[in-house]
């Protein structure tokens, strides 16, 4: 009989602290928020020059296989990709997030 009451405490305990947590856990969220705007602002040069880049297609399968140039890229999107996520690429001369602007092909 004293495990069940001992059982019920508990379940009722856990019952009052799960909302607390959850609270406790968005404004861990909202601090996060507000330490990255307050990361952007801190340096709006960067953030100003650099325009939001747009996602390649998801349809294409593209991979990181260590070409840099635009002479390499069979189509912008893979060249998108390519400045995206992969390092050391030289797409992007102005650093306007347009790969291969000057390329006819594209």
């Amino acid at each position: 009989m004293k495990k069940l009451i001992v059982l019920a405490l508990l379940f009722f305990a856990t019952i009052q602290i799960i909302p607390t947590l959850n609270a406790q856990s968005n404004q861990g969220d909202l601090l996060t928020q507000s330490a990255q705007q307050m990361i952007q602002t801190k340096n709006p040069a960067q953030s100003v020059n650099k325009p939001a880049r747009k996602s390649a297609p998801m349809i294409m399968n593209f991979r990181c296989d260590g070409r840099q140039y635009c002479s390499q890229m069979t189509s912008r999107a893979e060249a998108e990709y390519f400045l995206q996520h992969c390092p050391d690429t030289r797409m992007d001369g102005d650093n306007d997030g347009i790969p291969c602007e000057n390329d006819s092909r594209f």
